[in-house]
């Protein structure tokens, strides 16, 4: 099945989305890490800085093919070039876009292109363990589940388990079908 988002870089022009997603307390809710209120100026600085090039982090919109809508954000960040890893964070920011399989695509396309242009060997990342439609997301791309961080976020009153979960390029490439261009001599 052929995508139906398509990944562009983050540009200043995504001030109002990005400044609107930034202060919904809902979306907060799946997303780890405490939720703070951002001035439309903080925003504006901050997309200069992510939108900038560097070797250590990729951040990218999630765009709708039929519109151009924008949608969501997916990150690339802590880039390991010598060990050839990296993290990922996906938000799909408005609510009339979730669960409809578009974060799915849109991982589907970073991993892609970080095992196949960047030549990375893992991609990982965190999840609550209670967002089972993340997880199910992450899952359907090839992670799995390689620990818990337990009670490691606080958010509303109470203490949350994180997974932690991971993608190698050789066991992406199985379910892709296609022969790994990573072999070693075991």
């Amino acid at each position: 099945m052929e995508s139906r988002v398509y990944l562009r870089i983050l540009e200043l022009k995504d001030v109002d989305r990005v400044y609107q997603w930034q202060n919904d307390q809902e979306l907060y809710q799946s997303l780890i890490g405490s939720h703070h209120f951002v001035s439309r100026a903080t925003v504006s600085e901050w997309l200069e800085k992510k939108s900038a090039f560097s070797n250590t982090e990729i951040n990218l919109a999630i765009c709708l093919k039929n519109n151009s809508e924008h949608i969501g954000n997916i990150y690339v960040r802590e880039i390991d070039w010598i060990n050839r890893n990296a993290t990922i964070g996906l938000l799909i920011g408005d609510a009339n876009h979730r669960g409809k399989g578009y974060g799915k695509e849109a991982v589907s396309l970073v991993v892609e292109y970080v095992f196949t242009t960047m030549g990375l060997n893992r991609i990982y990342g965190y999840l609550y363990e209670h967002n089972k439609a993340s997880f199910k997301t992450f899952q359907a791309v090839g992670f799995v589940e390689e620990g818990k961080l337990r009670k490691h976020v606080f958010q509303n009153g109470k203490f949350h388990d994180i997974l932690f979960v991971g993608v190698c390029r050789d066991d992406w490439e199985k379910l892709q079908g296609k022969e790994s261009f990573n072999k070693t001599n075991d």
